[in-house]
């Protein structure tokens, strides 16, 4: 029997600061898991630590959007 593989999906919403140019996130989704990035995936912190943290642990960049990113992960 085939061993079924499962995806874990992050989409993070974000703003720019008009000050400082950083983005923010402001809408957290997430499917399946987000281990060990949960902590870095705060509404008001910088979408940059989210970012790092998810393309190091296996996440690939699916979607890049006006302020929307969206990330996968099959294990």
């Amino acid at each position: 029997m085939a061993r079924l593989r499962r995806t874990d999906v992050v989409t993070i919403q974000f703003r720019r600061n008009l000050v400082t140019g950083r983005r923010i996130i402001t809408v957290i989704r997430i499917i399946g898991s987000a281990r060990p990035c949960k902590r870095f995936l705060v509404i008001g912190r910088r979408v940059f630590f989210a970012e790092r943290c998810l393309l190091t642990h296996g996440f690939r960049l699916v979607i890049s959007g006006r302020n929307v990113l969206v990330f996968e992960r099959r294990t």
